[in-house]
């Protein structure tokens, strides 16, 4: 099961999770129990307005949508996920999740529980790829689908990504977790309380769940609703121009966008540009 190393380290974890939160406009702490357990979600905006469905990426749970959530719950009726099996608020402690296809079933169900009939998806990195994959299975419950620099879906993981990643998931020091995320995001001012609550989360927090494997031709050739993908220029985890150029050939219903200065952590690095594309494509 995926978990924390002991009490303790969850308590001095969520205590770094709830300051992140005091950036946060008014919020709701929204709680279901489903076949893996515990999940959390923070619901924020009019309820009256289209609901947005925030996916984070690994180690970077619904507290670090920090730079952008008062702007999105300006607009949209925000629900951000803390996905389980990562650190956070959602708890693995009902049944193993040991599948790939348990992550979208978890999902599905979370909807369900959330009394989410459809929305906007919004997914970062490893978010994405869930997103992606969830869209693909489940068309219907996803009106439209904005992935930001997304893992295993254009484009797969580059050797180098995966050889940086090895030190720290192998001995999990703070040295090793934070010279990955300094390469990862380029050292920007902008990313520190992210990266300082990714550390901790790989410090102390044991995953034990399936990595994202490639979505297929076919699955990219099924997103049917409006569908697009933000590109970090300086990304290390694929290659952008291969990220481009797939998309162009497998989906023409997907706009795929280069985002200049900006490392994998988008939403640090160019907040404006992913609230504008947002606008554009739910309005």
């Amino acid at each position: 099961m995926s978990e924390f190393v002991d009490a303790q380290a969850r308590e001095q974890y969520l205590v770094a999770y709830e300051a992140m939160l005091r950036g946060w406009p008014e919020y709701e702490r929204l709680e279901v129990t489903g076949r893996y357990g515990r999940t959390v979600a923070l619901a924020t905006g009019s309820p009256d307005a289209p609901v947005l469905v925030l996916l984070h990426g690994r180690y970077t749970p619904s507290a670090t949508w920090a730079p952008i959530i008062t702007e999105l719950a300006n607009r949209y009726r925000i629900c951000a996920i803390d996905t389980i099996c990562e650190p956070g608020l959602s708890s693995n402690d009902g049944a193993p999740l040991r599948k790939r296809s348990h992550y979208t079933i978890w999902l599905r169900e979370t909807f369900d529980a959330l009394g989410i009939e459809a929305a906007h998806l919004c997914g970062h990195s490893f978010g994405g790829w869930l997103a992606a994959r969830f869209a693909t299975e489940h068309p219907g419950r996803v009106s439209s689908l904005t992935l930001l620099d997304p893992a295993q879906v254009f484009a797969p993981f580059t050797a180098t990504w995966l050889l940086r990643c090895i030190p720290p998931f192998l001995a999990p020091t703070t040295r090793n977790i934070s010279s990955l995320f300094r390469w990862l995001g380029k050292e920007r001012p902008a990313q520190r309380d992210l990266v300082d609550l990714a550390t901790k989360g790989m410090l102390t927090f044991r995953l034990r769940a399936p990595e994202a494997t490639r979505l297929s031709a076919p699955e990219l050739r099924r997103l049917s609703m409006p569908t697009q993908q933000l590109i970090a220029e300086q990304t290390v985890v694929h290659n952008p121009a291969r990220a481009l150029r797939t998309a162009e050939r497998l989906n023409p219903i997907v706009k795929s966008t280069l985002v200049p200065d900006c490392s994998h952590f988008i939403v640090n690095d160019q907040p404006s540009q992913v609230l504008n594309a947002l606008d554009a494509l739910i309005e």
